[in-house]
């Protein structure tokens, strides 16, 4: 199935190279902020923070996501977590969920704090893995008002692994040796290789695989149980045929919060919600009215 990019209205968007800090381990952050060309100098506008996929970096669908936020009014902020792309932390690769909450959390102090951003109409919106972690960073105070998860994946819990292997591996590295990391979880020739593997899409030269000691933190990690405890205004969006669906349809249920939506993409597989057109257009437009009504 040949997938159609959608191209963002980049004409109509300036970017800015930005560095904070997380709140808890002081790494250096690596953003962008996106906003309207014509936004004046004393705009105060809503402002909507998009965190990525599970190991993506800051220019991949999140960007596309964000810049399209951007063209409907929205002040946006995209940034690479803790461990990956342009942010500091070693080993490269190391993925936890409660990092990626103090990321979260550290990112919506900064930029709630950001020219030009109106700190009591700011959201989030997290593409599946951080569909899952931007829950559990909203169980804490935020500034964010209300979220959204696209094609939450919420099986992270359910990837197997060898205990005694594994700190067998991260001793290995912190004797100095090399990180060991988990085989590529994209396989060739599959629904998530026609984007991670086309220059075209989603292929990047600064995206590496997981150290394998990230596993034990997903296994300690219930996305679906998490969502118990949420009380925001909360919105899913998740693909008709995305191997996501089931679980997100569970993780809805779950969700403590009274004010909750869910809208399915008609259609659509996981991947094809990055950035496919006629599926990640839609999957915005959701986030669009949701958020004109919360914030």
């Amino acid at each position: 199935m040949g997938i159609k990019a959608l191209q963002a209205p980049v004409e109509q968007i300036t970017f800015t190279p930005v560095v904070f800090e997380n709140k808890d381990s002081h790494l250096k952050l690596a953003g962008i902020v996106y906003a309207p060309r014509n936004m004046k100098a004393d705009d105060k506008l809503p402002a909507v923070i998009v965190q990525g996929p599970m190991g993506a970096v800051k220019e991949q669908c999140q960007t596309l996501y964000a810049q399209f936020l951007v063209s409907q009014g929205y002040i946006a902020m995209v940034y690479d977590y803790s461990y990956i792309g342009a942010s500091e932390g070693l080993p490269r690769g190391y993925e936890d969920p409660e990092v990626k909450a103090s990321d979260i959390l550290s990112a919506a102090e900064f930029f709630s704090n950001y020219p030009n951003v109106d700190a009591n109409r700011m959201a989030a919106v997290g593409i599946c893995g951080s569909g899952v972690y931007l829950p559990l960073a909203m169980l804490q105070e935020s500034k964010i008002k209300a979220f959204v998860s696209v094609n939450p994946f919420t099986v992270i819990d359910t990837v197997p692994y060898d205990a005694e292997q594994i700190e067998r591996d991260r001793a290995e590295f912190e004797a100095g040796g090399d990180a060991r990391r988990i085989p590529n979880m994209i396989e060739p020739d599959s629904e998530g290789a026609e984007y991670y593997f086309n220059a075209e899409r989603g292929s990047v030269t600064n995206q590496v695989s997981f150290v394998t000691w990230s596993v034990p933190t997903w296994a300690k990690f219930h996305p679906t149980e998490i969502v118990k405890g949420l009380t925001k205004p909360y919105l899913v969006v998740v693909g008709e045929n995305a191997f996501t669906r089931p679980g997100a349809e569970v993780m809805f249920a779950n969700i403590g919060s009274q004010d909750k939506q869910l809208v399915v993409i008609p259609g659509a597989r996981h991947f094809d919600m990055y950035d496919g057109e006629g599926f990640a257009d839609k999957s915005i437009a959701a986030i669009v009215e949701f958020l004109r009504e919360k914030l």
